[in-house]
C-alpha cells in the first residue's frame, strides 16, 4: 500500500445506525448497524468475506465477553445474577447481513494500477508536463467492473481532474480551467502512446 500512496488502507465503516423507538430510559433491544467495506487491491473480496462471518461467528459463540467495555457495569453478556425476563436473552448477538451476493462484490473488488506500464509512464509524464509537478496517490473506491478488464489485460490507469475538497459532495463541481488541463492530459498521453507504439 506504501508504494501506492494510499490515502487510507482497508476499512470498514458505519454509515447509518437505527435503532428500534422507546422510552429515554430503555435500552433499545435491536440497533441496526449498516455501513460499507472499501478494499485496498491487495485483498480478495472472497477472503475478506469469509473473515467477517468468522467475526460474526466467534462473537456468537461466546467471544462476546472478551470485548472492551466501559466498566463493571457496561457489558455485552449478562451473568446469572442479573434478573431477566422470561425467554429475554443473556448474551447480545451479531447477526451479519450482506446486500448482495459474491459476484456483485467481486465486481468492486480494488485496483492497482501497474506502476511500470507504458500507460502509467505516459500519464505521469503528461501530467509532469501540463501541470510541473505530479504526486501520484491513490484512494479506496468502487468502480464497477474496473478489476475484470485489468484481468483482462487491459493496462488500466485511474485519474481524475475535478476538485478533491468537493469529491462526492452534495455539490461536486469541476471546473472550466481544470477540464482544459485534462485535454491537455490526455492528448499528450495518446501521443506518448502513439510513440511508444510506432
Amino acid at each position: 500500500e506504501e508504494a501506492y500512496q494510499f490515502s487510507s488502507g482497508s476499512n470498514m465503516k458505519p454509515t447509518q445506525i437505527e435503532c428500534a423507538k422507546g422510552s429515554l430510559n430503555q435500552i433499545c433491544p435491536e440497533c441496526t448497524v449498516s455501513g460499507d467495506i472499501r478494499l485496498s487491491p491487495f485483498y480478495e473480496v472472497e477472503d475478506v468475506k469469509k473473515a467477517i462471518e468468522q467475526y460474526v461467528a466467534d462473537l456468537n459463540s461466546g467471544d462476546m465477553q472478551l470485548l472492551p467495555t466501559r466498566g463493571k457495569w457496561s457489558k455485552f453478556v449478562l451473568g446469572t445474577e442479573v434478573m431477566t425476563q422470561p425467554g429475554e436473552l443473556r448474551q447480545g448477538l451479531v447477526e451479519l447481513k450482506w446486500q448482495g451476493d459474491i459476484e456483485t462484490f467481486r465486481l468492486y473488488a480494488g485496483v492497482a494500477v501497474t506502476l511500470d506500464s507504458e500507460g502509467h509512464k505516459a500519464l505521469v509524464q503528461a501530467c509532469r508536463e501540463t501541470y510541473s509537478v505530479v504526486k501520484p496517490f491513490s484512494v479506496n473506491g468502487s468502480l464497477p467492473l474496473v478489476k475484470m478488464m485489468q484481468k483482462q489485460g487491459f493496462d488500466i490507469q485511474l485519474c481524475g481532474f475535478g476538485l478533491m475538497s468537493v469529491y462526492h459532495g452534495v455539490n461536486e463541481y469541476c471546473t472550466l480551467t481544470d477540464m482544459q488541463k485534462a485535454y491537455e492530459v490526455m492528448l499528450r498521453v495518446i501521443c506518448l502512446i502513439e510513440s511508444v507504439t510506432n
